[in-house]
This record gives C-alpha cells, structure tokens and sequence, in this order.
C-alpha cells in the first residue's frame, strides 16, 4: 500500500498576507535582511574511512548513478561524518539552526542559521573534506518553518470546502506553498471566496517565511493495494515493516499509519518465512504534524534491533537522524527490493481523501518504489531515517515521501530500537 498524488490543472495562486486580506490578494511583503555568508575551507580533504555498511551502500549507488565505486566513495563518502555535524549543531542550536545540504553531487554544502554564525560552525565545518558555506541571518530557523508549514497546512486542509491538498516548504527561501482541490466545483466568483477564506497564520514580527496558496481542480490520490524491520505485512492490502522500536520496556515493529486504515491487525512474516508467521496488533498511529507512522506489537517473535535492508539479508541499526538535503539514502520495499536514491526536500504535507493530512514528511528526488513497499524502511550504512509514505508530484516530476523516524517520540511515545 502507498500513496501517490499528481497535481493537475492549476487554476489560480494568490499569496496570502494578513488575518482579513481581500479577496484579491497581494504577495506577502517579508522584511529583508543581509545575509552574511562564510566559506569554510576543509583542514583536511580525507574523509574517514566509510563503515562497511555504507560500502554496500556506495556499491548500490554507483550502480544506480552509473558511475564506478571509487568516484562513489569520492563523492559520497564524507556524508556521514557532514550529517554529525549538521546534528550537532541543530541540537545545540534549535532556534536558530536554519536547514543544511549537501551540494554539487557531493562536492560541497551549506549550512543555515537564522541569525549570526555560531564559531563552533567554523569548526566543525573544517573537519569536513569538501568546502562548506556557512549563511547567516536568513531570518528563520527551521523549527519555525515546520511550525509555520504545518499551521497554514492544517488551516487549508482542515477547512471543510477543501477536498485534497499537499504542500511544503522550500528550506533555501522560507516559501510555503500550498495547493488545495475543493470539495465541489465552483465557479470563478466561487473558488476566488475559497481562497479568501483560506488565510495563512500571520508571519512572526521580522520574520522572512512567505505563503503562498493555490487552488486546482484535482489533487489526485488516495492508497494503493496491491519481527525484523523491512518483514512482510500482510492484512487488507500488502505494506512493508520498518524499523523495530522501543517503549521502555515493550517491543513492537513500524509501518505507515496509512496502512494501518482497516488492518487492527497485520500478519507479519520473515523472509525466511517458509509459511510461518505471527499475529500481531496494532498499539498506536500518528498522521498528523509529524508524518504517516504506526506501530504494532511483536506477536509470538521477539523483536530485535536490526533491520532488512535487501531480500534475506539484515543489519544492526546503531541510531536514528534526521534526513538533510541532498544525502544519499537508500530503501528496501517488498516490491522493489533495495535501491538508492538522494534527499530532495523536507517539510512536505499531503491529504488525501479518506485519510488524515500528513505533514514533515521529506521527498526524495525520484519514485523508486511501487505499492506493497509503503512503510519499508528508509537508511543509510546502519543508521535509521524513515518509514515510506507515498508519493507526489514536485516540480513536474513525481516523488517519493518518507516520515522521519527521529519524530516518533514526539507524535507515538516509541522510538527506534537501537543495538
């Protein structure tokens, strides 16, 4: 089971300002600020040696890049040690930790702050083996534009004229775009009222994020049918397992709360199955601010910390991150088996009808998956980052989504089980 949703016929965009903006409206005005921007040059250019986990991985990539594997250690290899750091400091600096991404196929990154660049970025962006740009006071943390996506999402979403409708936020220039479907064919005078009472939440004082909201005829979409993390789950429709978590004491296994839609229960086999299998039951499910997540007790098998991460094959899963922009990842689905494609974009929002608006999720920059493999994990080398959601078309092209998996505290209690 996935989610897919192609945007058709846009019919009119208006950027909304203010609480009790007209029904014509204007673009928001944001208040410009300078940014200061720092090249940091690399101290040293060698990266430290890939664990044999990400090997694997850079194998995978440079067969689906077409390039050889040296060129794929070579551009890739470094990303690991370039995502502690944008960890490090987004944990220690929250407010005003804007966004990162990895650049030029792997051949630089950047690194965002909403106000001044702490010293400590300088430092650890020497330890890196590519160039980094540092860019100060771009006026908004990220924290603030997942707040401000999810609010205006869900001001859009929620509105009972409104059928469908997906949106996001672009991390480089703090736009929020939203695009809705109505419930009902209007008319021209019609769909401007809609979109008149579909009012952003009023930008924070000095702040740069922007919204913008359009209306279109059809967003299309809706699910597709067809205890390690990445076992077979089979119920009403086929979905993939995760990851396995954790809630102090009590095990259970994730998936994607969309496939939990009329399965309380799920038959859960490993591939090794030979017809065996156990019963298991759902315990709890988030689709909302942070993404499209369930979980399911572990039944007659013990749950364990490792993962499928190709047909019979497992690893250990040694932590959890956030995905930033422009790493690669890879993903093993049912159907498809594992491939390896890159980050596009995070802070996207989907609703469909049927099923709850999911929001943060993060794009990849192709669809590499097909139905049956909604829920299969997301990594990297022995590092957990998400669980598949579905898909939906930016920029002209079809995306997968995935939900992170370091917001399952936050929105079910549990967490990936680690080794």
């Amino acid at each position: 089971m996935r989610l897919k949703a192609a945007l058709t016929s846009l019919i009119m965009t208006a950027a909304l300002a203010s609480a009790t903006g007209p029904a014509a409206l204007a673009t928001q005005e944001a208040p410009r600020t300078q940014s200061v921007v720092v090249v940091v040059q690399p101290a040293k250019t060698r990266p430290a040696k890939p664990s044999p986990a990400e090997l694997e991985d850079l194998r995978l990539v440079a067969q689906s890049d077409g390039i050889s594997f040296k060129e794929a250690v070579r551009r890739w290899g470094w990303q690991n040690a370039f995502l502690e750091v944008a960890d490090k400091l987004q944990a220690k600096h929250p407010g005003i930790y804007s966004g990162s991404e990895i650049t030029g196929e792997g051949s630089g990154a950047w690194i965002g702050f909403k106000g001044a660049i702490p010293a400590e970025a300088v430092t650890l962006a020497r330890t890196l083996p590519v160039p980094v740009k540092l860019i100060g006071n771009k006026g908004f943390s990220e924290k603030e534009l997942k707040d401000a996506t999810f609010d205006n999402f869900s001001r859009v979403a929620d509105n009972a004229d409104v059928d469908t409708a997906e949106g996001g936020y672009e991390i480089t220039s703090g736009a929020i775009n939203i695009v809705a479907s109505p419930r009902a064919r209007l008319d021209k005078a019609g769909r401007q009222r809609l979109l008149s009472r579909l009012q952003p939440v009023r930008s924070r004082a000095g702040s740069t994020i922007t919204v913008s909201v359009s209306l279109a005829r059809e967003v299309e979409g809706g699910p597709k049918v067809n205890m390690h993390g990445g076992g077979f789950l089979n119920g009403y429709g086929y979905c993939t397992a995760g990851f396995t978590v954790r809630r102090g004491k009590t095990r259970g296994i994730a998936t994607a709360h969309h496939c939990s839609s009329g399965n309380p229960r799920f038959q859960y086999y490993n591939h090794d199955h030979r017809g065996r299998y156990t019963n298991i039951s759902l315990r709890g499910s988030h689709g909302g601010r942070y993404g499209d997540m369930a979980w399911y007790s572990t039944g007659s098998y013990k749950a364990v910390p490792w993962f499928y991460y190709t047909a019979y094959k497992t690893r250990k899963v040694n932590l959890y991150r956030w995905p930033q922009a422009g790493q690669k990842i890879c993903n093993y689905g049912r159907t498809t088996g594992a491939k390896c494609t890159k980050v596009y974009k995070n802070g996207q929002c989907v609703k469909w009808s049927g099923l709850p608006k999911y929001c943060g999720l993060t794009a990849v920059t192709n669809e590499p998956t097909k139905p049956g493999d909604s829920g299969g994990p997301w990594y990297w080398g022995n590092d957990a980052y998400g669980l598949l959601s579905g898909s939906k078309r930016i920029m002209f092209k079809t995306r997968d989504l995935f939900t992170p998996v370091a917001g399952m505290y936050e929105a079910m209690g549990v967490s990936v089980a680690l080794s």
